[in-house]
């Protein structure tokens, strides 16, 4: 778990791999001081999203349109193919919705630089995770 920068859109993502343990996220948002609005809105549907997850999604890219924060979830780490495809589909939807609110949807090729570093940062801090385990 930790907040990724997507920089230079001055705008953060809480990354959740493989978290279904609602204290530990209480303690996390708690830690990193996030807003209160978000933090109520993620704490009061974790349930849901973790459901979801386990049910039918590899992964989700969640936001709510009154709390300020993104949210990016993905099943435990592995190293396949279908993991890294599930988080490249989810950054689509991350750049797609930073493009929305930072008046950017009409550049294509700064949305495919953003997706690019999304994809490198990320992929360094699971395959991080693999090394740990």
């Amino acid at each position: 778990m930790w907040v990724e920068n997507i920089d230079p859109y001055e705008h953060e993502l809480l990354v959740l791999v493989g978290m279904e343990d609602k204290k530990a996220l209480f303690r996390f948002l708690k830690k990193i001081h996030a807003l209160p609005k978000f933090a109520e809105w993620l704490l009061k549907d974790f349930d849901s999203f973790v459901k979801d997850l386990r049910e039918k999604n590899k992964g989700q890219f969640c936001w709510s349109d009154t709390a300020p924060g993104h949210m990016l979830m993905l099943r435990p780490y592995q190293c396949t193919w279908d993991y890294w495809e599930t988080l490249i589909h989810e950054l689509h939807h991350v750049v797609q919705k930073v493009a929305s609110l930072k008046v950017f949807l009409e550049e294509k090729e700064a949305q495919a630089y953003l997706q690019e570093h999304l994809f490198h940062s990320i992929r360094r801090k699971l395959q991080g995770i693999e090394k740990i385990t």
